[in-house]
């Protein structure tokens, strides 16, 4: 019996997924390990993410082994802690815009454990939901769930996290069945906010909206929703703007035109690009980056991880980093939709959701194509909370494939 299990093991385990990962983790300590030179830190930055990846190793291991049924069963107890420690830091005094709560030896992040509550929560509930029956009136629960950590986030206020809740709704309600014209009715007023800048831009997106909307034979009714919806966001996204925080204005605003502001602002950026860009084709060598070896480039070991890539392993060190990360979000989106159970499904598609928004989104900020956010680079960047949240999704997916023909 041991030795069948142990053949079915081997079998159905999804290896590549699992060493594309290793090697994402290998890399980033050597990274880690030259970003640390530059303060002298790489052995503390280099030791505790040691610390970190030992911990993520046994959280991806305590997934792997846990059915997905028993995750199921712990949606709401997780999602309901992860809740009240975002709770926690909103309301207590003193507290200000803390993102952390301090455990003494470890510095927890909530809303890292709120992704996967969120995750398993929205698995649970849209995986209640018949293929084929959407209602309006089905939207309510899976945009409440979302909803919650959304606003508590941006109490703290983390503009670039809250938005990787959305980024874990859209592709679940996509993959519960929602329809498209749906999707497009909660995704285009957040588009037509950013085009409400100007007003030219305002008018061609309502127009293209249009079109697409008789594309996918929405109803007139439908239609006249939609783009009275969008219209009452552009008539209020002045009164949205300024009730954003001034760095965030900054950080949009840089994003917009890096050089207004090369020396505040807008340093991150052109940083970064001169970082990226200096390394060629092949990088200047492994510990041998002058932008970083000078302090010129900030949050290299975090944020800009991605820009010493560049800088020392070159166009090839960062399409090859790229090249593994695509692989193992194939190889989710494969294990996804080869799975016979709809809650394991959304799960998978959950995970994959906030993991490749968070490439991108931090990959598309060290080049300037995005506004500086603050998310980490997924099995990258230094820090405990992310490291140990991002390899427990993929414990949970790899365990949805071993067992994606038993339920």
């Amino acid at each position: 019996m041991r030795l069948y299990r142990r053949r079915v093991f081997v079998r159905d385990f999804d290896w590549i997924l699992f060493l594309s990962v290793a090697a994402i983790l290998i890399f980033g300590l050597v990274v880690l390990y030259s970003a640390g030179r530059t303060t002298g830190s790489e052995a503390s930055y280099h030791s505790r993410q040691l610390i970190w990846m030992a911990a993520g190793l046994m959280a991806l291991l305590f997934a792997l082994v846990l059915p997905f049924r028993a995750l199921d069963g712990l949606s709401i107890p997780i999602y309901g802690v992860s809740i009240l420690m975002l709770l926690f830091l909103v309301f207590m005094p003193g507290r200000g815009a803390d993102r952390w709560i301090s455990l003494g030896f470890f510095h927890l992040q909530p809303s890292e454990a709120a992704k996967i509550g969120l995750v398993l929560m929205l698995a649970r509930v849209l995986s209640d939901i018949p293929p084929g029956r959407w209602q309006i009136r089905r939207m309510i629960a899976p945009a409440l769930v979302a909803g919650v950590p959304f606003v508590l986030v941006m109490r703290q206020p983390d503009l670039g996290t809250s938005l990787v809740f959305g980024s874990i709704l859209l592709p679940m309600l996509f993959w519960a069945g929602l329809p498209m014209k749906a999707i497009l009715l909660a995704v285009s007023p957040v588009v037509g906010m950013l085009a409400a800048s100007n007003l030219w831009a305002w008018v061609v997106f309502l127009l293209i909206l249009f079109v697409l909307l008789i594309v996918l034979r929405a109803s007139a009714g439908f239609i006249s929703v939609a783009l009275g919806a969008n219209m009452l966001v552009g008539i209020a996204a002045p009164i949205l703007w300024n009730g954003l925080h001034s760095y965030q204005q900054a950080r949009i605003l840089t994003f917009l035109d890096p050089g207004r502001d090369p020396l505040g602002a807008g340093y991150q950026i052109i940083q970064s690009a001169v970082a990226i860009g200096s390394g060629g084709f092949l990088g200047k060598g492994f510990l041998q980056g002058t932008q970083k070896g000078l302090s010129f480039l900030p949050e290299q070991h975090t944020d800009f991880i991605f820009s010493v890539v560049g800088e020392e392993f070159g166009f090839i060190g960062c399409a090859g980093l790229l090249l593994l990360y695509t692989i193992v979000l194939i190889r989710m989106l494969q294990i996804a939709v080869r799975t016979r159970n709809r809650f394991a499904a959304l799960l998978v598609i959950g995970f994959l959701g906030f993991l490749s928004f968070q490439i991108v989104v931090n990959v598309g900020m060290t080049l300037g194509l995005v506004p500086v956010t603050g998310l980490p680079l997924p099995l990258m960047s230094y820090g405990g909370s992310s490291l140990i949240t991002s390899l427990f999704a993929i414990g949970a997916v790899l365990s949805v494939g071993l067992r994606r023909t038993r339920y």
